[in-house]
């Protein structure tokens, strides 16, 4: 292959990465420091790139030059955050969430695979309790801010400042057609968080434990209509044509790892979840392929429950209910 139509592939992997609003044109020239009559002329091929430039594009937009070359070196490049970096703020890690989803929804044709252990997180964000609770998990449990070890819950507490963040974030994913395998276990850990937080006095009543068991069985209620017309849906929206396409599915033999995968027209993103909270995501095209692979590979092995098998349908999701049920009996007798 040749340096031009190496130079071509390379700045045509630069503008698969990019989100439909920005020129390929200004986020060269900005980002070498030249004009645009210069940055077009690299994109032309009139002029060769040189490595220092290739090293500053390549590092900002997480390129891989080994793929680029057709390198077989078994490696991938996966860019991400650590939340216990020393400027981390769980507020401004759930404004990147939704940045992701804007940058997603604004690609056309789109598609959002996720492949669950528990429930898909996204969905905390659809009834204002659920998320304050896994808020507080998360700050308590997960980050060990030292300003929540004291700290209890209530579904009482006010977290209104984030509500309008919640929606955003619930709303953006519901305008994204989504494909799901889950597993009957999906709601155990959210039911075990709960309980444990009870029983160790880290909820102010047995009311507030109880009514985030009813917030979860109001959420399960969403999640079988969705499955049932075939549609994603915001937070108390009634079914009609022309919503986002919804597919589920349940696997009863394979316990899901969270990892995400985004079709964006002819390119692919993936995320893999690890250390609870923490996401890396990855343009490597052979890897994204694979992972795509994956997925099509379990959903035929998974049962469908989308739409048609009404049966199977109604046998998960009453299974789901029924551990709920059983979790408030545990506190009521």
């Amino acid at each position: 292959m040749g340096i031009h139509q190496l130079q071509h592939n390379f700045f045509q992997e630069i503008k698969n990465s990019l989100p439909a609003h920005q020129s390929l044109v200004d986020v060269v020239a900005e980002l070498l420091h030249i004009s645009n009559d210069s940055a077009y002329r690299r994109l032309r091929g009139e002029k060769e790139i040189s490595f220092e430039e290739i090293k500053t594009l390549a590092a900002h937009f997480k390129i891989s030059v080994d793929q680029l070359l057709h390198l077989q070196t078994d490696s991938f490049i996966f860019s991400g955050r650590i939340t216990n970096s020393s400027d981390f703020k769980f507020e401004e890690w759930q404004k990147s969430v939704l940045l992701h989803l804007e940058n997603i929804a604004t690609n056309k044709p789109n598609h959002y695979y996720y492949l669950a252990k528990e429930i898909p997180f996204l969905y905390y964000y659809l009834i204002p309790e659920i998320a304050a609770f896994k808020s507080y998990f998360f700050l308590k449990s997960i980050l060990f801010y030292d300003d929540w070890k004291a700290a209890k819950f209530s579904v009482l507490d006010d977290y209104s400042r984030y509500h309008e963040l919640w929606r955003n974030i619930s709303n953006t994913y519901a305008s994204i057609p989504s494909t799901e395998i889950w597993s009957f276990e999906n709601i155990t850990s959210t039911i075990n968080q709960i309980e444990f937080y009870r029983v160790t006095g880290s909820l102010k009543s047995d009311e507030d434990a109880i009514c985030l068991l009813d917030k979860l069985a109001e959420l399960i209620n969403h999640l079988e209509m969705q499955a049932e017309y075939g549609i994603k849906l915001r937070y108390q929206q009634k079914p009609s044509s022309g919503l986002p396409s919804y597919k589920m599915f349940v696997n009863e033999l394979i316990m899901g790892d969270n990892m995400q995968l985004m079709e964006l027209g002819d390119k692919k993103v993936t995320y893999i979840n690890h250390s609870v909270l923490n996401f890396i995501l990855t343009h490597d095209r052979s890897f994204n392929n694979y992972t795509k692979k994956t997925f099509d590979i379990l959903t035929q092995k998974s049962t469908p429950i989308s739409e048609a098998n009404e049966k199977q349908r109604l046998l998960f999701f009453n299974l789901l209910r029924t551990k709920v049920f059983q979790a408030k009996q545990q506190i009521t007798g």
